[in-house]
């Protein structure tokens, strides 16, 4: 069943057409994989898909509710973050709220630290934010990524991967990665709809 399709896409810029009357579709469950040279129209395509770019003539359909998440090109640099705490900055306010709270947890407590803590707690629960942290460590479990390791520590290969986690923990029902490098037939699909660029030697 399909969860988007394009239809008769055209989109040029200035005089050079990047797509022209092309047709594109994603199953559920589906791993799809675009191969081009540069300046084929491989990130066009996916800005499309995403929404970020909207073509010169067409149509383009989604899945009423679909959601659809950015892997992150970028690596990220050294850092004292856990890699719990990384993947839970891709939930937004409240992941960094689950952040907080869990570095608290670890730590020595005054009174003031005791309130701070008393205070996550209830505004986490009235967000059902709990669920989110059950999330958080569901895709670290299926990716096999330990939580509490710091992402300074942890190699490229583990970072890339820390990256996809970051990306699926909010559960989209596709994720766009704009680099093969995170992206490999052994990563896991668990049912996940991943769509991904790859630039072909000349």
């Amino acid at each position: 069943m399909p969860i988007l399709r394009l239809d008769k896409i055209s989109l040029a810029f200035g005089h050079l057409p990047l797509l022209a009357q092309a047709d594109f579709q994603i199953d559920a469950g589906e791993r799809v994989c675009l191969i081009g040279r540069n300046g084929a129209g491989k990130t066009t395509l996916l800005r499309v898909i995403m929404g970020a770019t909207v073509p010169d003539d067409g149509d383009v359909w989604r899945r009423e509710t679909l959601r659809v998440a950015h892997l992150e090109q970028e690596v990220p640099r050294d850092t004292d973050q856990t890699i719990f705490e990384m993947v839970a900055g891709g939930m937004g306010k409240l992941g960094r709220q689950l952040r907080e709270y869990q570095q608290l947890t670890t730590q020595e407590l005054d009174v003031n630290s005791m309130r701070q803590l008393s205070r996550l707690q209830i505004d986490i629960e009235g967000r059902g934010g709990w669920n989110l942290q059950q999330k958080v460590a569901t895709v670290l479990t299926r990716l096999g990524l330990p939580e509490d390791k710091r992402l300074a520590d942890c190699s490229g290969g583990t970072r890339r991967q820390v990256m996809l986690a970051r990306a699926l923990v909010d559960d989209p029902d596709l994720c766009c990665s704009m680099s093969r490098r995170i992206i490999s037939t052994s990563t896991p699909s668990h049912g996940w709809n991943i769509i991904c660029s790859i630039t072909a030697a000349r």
